[in-house]
């Protein structure tokens, strides 16, 4: 795997496309590949990936380009956590909410033995 060290997005007037260079470098050595995309929207798209990207390279051997991101959750078990605290959260509301009907109840029924 290459770092990937920038992007640019070029018009090849030889071949009347679009493409995007990546500027490489690994093990001592820099090099420049590039590929051609579909127009100027595909390179931009590409270019903001790379921007947003805390870590960005490029496998040689199969041609992949990686971007990896700070924020990325590789499991969805931590979502499931916090969807069982929420709803966990709203039972413990409905139960309170349900509880202080109850004490009013009681309280009604105090002040109609109290008024008999």
């Amino acid at each position: 795997m290459l770092a990937i060290q920038g992007l640019k997005c070029v018009y090849d007037t030889g071949s009347r496309g679009w493409a995007i260079e990546l500027a490489l470098k690994g093990e001592g050595e820099g090099a420049v590949r590039r590929f051609d995309v579909d127009g100027p929207e595909d390179a931009e798209m590409l270019i903001e990936a790379f921007d947003e990207s805390t870590a960005s390279s490029f496998d040689p051997a199969t041609g992949e380009i990686v971007f990896a991101y700070e924020y990325a959750t590789l499991d969805d078990e931590d979502e499931d956590e916090d969807e069982t605290d929420d709803e966990a959260d709203e039972e413990e509301d409905e139960d309170a909410e349900v509880a202080e009907d109850d004490e009013d109840e009681v309280a009604e029924n105090e002040d109609e033995k109290v008024k008999a």
